[in-house]
Order: C-alpha cells, then structure tokens, then sequence
C-alpha cells in the first residue's frame, strides 16, 4: 500500500497525523513548492517528495489523498481517477456542483473508492444523535437549528489563501465551515436540503494587509485589498420532509475556536450535540425536561480524522467500496456542493428562495 499527499499545508498534517497513528506510511509527499514539500517528507518521514502532480498517477502508487484549496481539486481529482487511484478529497469537493457530479460519476463507474473528508460526523457522539433521531419513537423531524462558528479571521486576521478567488472561489463561510454543516445534517436526519434563503455578512470589504496580517485601519506601508467573499452566513432551510431549519456560520465570532451544534426536534423529542462538548447528548420530552448523558471514552476533534479514514481504508484494503459506507463519498460532495450553490445564488439575489438543483 503506497500512499501520496497532495498539498503539504495545515490539514495536510493532520492527514499524516493519523495515517501514521494507523501504521500506514506515507510514500511521497507533493507540492507546488518544493519546499514545502520538502520540509512536510522531513518531519513526518516521507521518503520522497516532488512539486511533479504526475508522481502520483503512476503505477505505484494507490491511494491519494488531495489537500489543495478547493478550485484545485476537479482537475487533480479527475487524472487521480483516471488513473485508476482510490482518492480522499479534503472538502468541499468542488465549488461547481457540475464538476463534483462529474467527479462523483466516474467513481462510480470506474469502481475506485473515494471520500470526501467531513471528519466532524466522526465524533462518538455524532453517532448517538443520529440513532436518537431516526429511531421509531422519536417522531417526525420538524425543525433543525445549527450554528458553525469559529473567531480566526477577526482582525486583524492572516492573510491567506482563501481570500484569493484563484484558490478558494467566491465563498468562504459557506464552504469553508458551512460544507461540513451541511454533511452533517444530512448525515444525522437522512434529510435533503430542498431550499434556502441566506443573507451574507460581509462586515469589511476594505482591508489593509502588511507583512501578511489585514487590518481594518490602514497601517504604515499597508496595502488596500478589497474582500467580498462571505464572513459570515443567516440562512433559512426547507427539508426534504417539510420540515424548517435555521443555520448561523460565523468565521468572525470571537470567542468560538471551532464551535459546530445542532438541535433537532421532533413531533415528539429534542436531541443536541455541540463540539465544545464533545462527549455529551442532550434530549429532551414536553414536560420532562432535559437529559444529558456523556461518555467519557467517546474521543475527539483528531480522534475524527482517525476514525474517518479507518473507515475508508476498510473499503481500500478490501479493494472496493462497501455497498452503503459511512463516510462520506463523492455523491455526498455533489449533493453539498449543490447546497453551498444554493446558499450563494440566494444571498447573492436578495436572499429569495433558492432550490437545490
């Protein structure tokens, strides 16, 4: 088993992390800086590294795993595929959900396993939310409210790549956090997103950046940039079984380092989970308040990634994926990719409704 990194950036680490926790030694690490790929292959002992994306489409290698921005990924993905290499993809997929259905096509066709890494539905507690809520008593779903909130673009705030549209697209909030909401949420109800209304906040569209960190107020020797992507996100959502959710993404929330929650409630009960309180679920009944229950052992943020990839190298090793897996596939990533559409059509168009297509 041979493996490739593409990107050797922040999650790149975290990749390595855990492919190294489950004994599964990394042959080549790839990047456009040679560098960077350099420095990644000497701290986590990769053999060989290369700024040639061709290294990884040869015969030796089998599994690829892709952490480039997100505008880099269809066309790396799809020679990836082509190639006839298993490939994990770090999210979102694709900004175009065209580019992500085609992407998700030729997985199916050519039989290769592929993931999308929406790591957050990994956390222990995920899976007892989600049991709660499609179990038989529980009821008809009627309403979700969430929130992903996170503080590290307040200024002043790195300059960085994804505020440049070359590499992260025209949306940040929305992909950026927002994606793995949205996975999420289908991942605990088995609930489509049908439409959306959103309104974006884009609190300063004129920064100053200098020595790579933007300020709100010019500095010495600074220059001007112009920022239009979203910080954050209100938006309204209409599920596939009538019911109504409401979603707050905020990258400007001081405070919250990586705050996910979800609440969903029933016809009958409540269930919430936070991943500022990871180990612990909350239901709740009219008139009974509410219950909490905790399980110390259930892990955390990097026990996700872990978790996540055991999953997907259960498929590998078998040489095919399993007929329903639990992590999420590129079919998941077109149908996000579809929603985070959505969500900027509409904010972009006075917040009407806007269907999934």
């Amino acid at each position: 088993m041979k493996i490739a990194i593409i990107g050797c950036g922040f999650i790149a680490a975290t990749h390595a992390q855990a492919l190294t926790g489950m004994n599964l030694p990394i042959t080549v690490a790839v990047d456009a800086n040679l560098r960077a790929a350099q420095a990644f292959a000497e701290k986590w002992n990769i053999p060989e590294h290369t700024d040639l994306l061709d290294r990884v489409l040869e015969k030796d290698i089998d599994v690829v795993h892709v952490c480039t921005p997100p505008t880099l990924h269809y066309e790396m993905v799809r020679r990836i595929i082509q190639a006839g290499k298993h490939v994990i993809c770090e999210k979102p997929l694709c900004l175009n959900p065209a580019q992500a259905r085609d992407l998700a096509r030729m997985a199916n066709e050519t039989g290769i396993v592929s993931a999308v890494n929406f790591n957050v539905r990994f956390h222990e507690a995920c899976g007892r939310v989600k049991a709660a809520a499609s179990s038989e008593n529980f009821g008809r779903i009627c309403l979700i409210k969430g929130s992903y909130e996170q503080e590290f673009h307040v200024l002043p705030a790195d300059y960085m790549w994804r505020y440049q549209k070359e590499l992260a697209g025209p949306m940040r909030a929305t992909t950026e956090i927002g994606s793995h909401w949205i996975d999420l949420v289908r991942y605990l109800t088995g609930l489509e997103i049908l439409e959306v209304s959103a309104t974006y906040g884009m609190f300063t569209p004129d920064r100053f950046v200098k020595d790579g960190i933007m300020y709100e107020e010019e500095q010495p020797g600074s220059t001007k940039i112009a920022v239009d992507s979203d910080d954050a996100v209100c938006a309204t959502l209409k599920f596939s079984n009538g019911a109504l959710g409401s979603l707050l993404l905020s990258e400007v929330t001081c405070g919250r380092n990586n705050y996910v929650s979800m609440e969903i409630s029933s016809s009958k009960q409540s269930v919430s989970w936070n991943s500022e309180d990871p180990y612990r679920i909350c239901t709740a009944s009219k008139f009974s308040g509410t219950t909490s229950s905790v399980n110390a052992f259930g892990g955390g943020f990097p026990e996700t990634f872990a978790s996540f990839f055991q999953e997907v190298y259960r498929d590998i090793l078998s040489g095919k994926r399993s007929d329903r897996p639990s992590y999420p596939t590129f079919e998941d990533g077109y149908q996000n990719a579809a929603v985070c559409q959505a969500i900027y059509e509409s904010a972009n168009n006075h917040s009407i409704w806007t269907e999934v297509k």
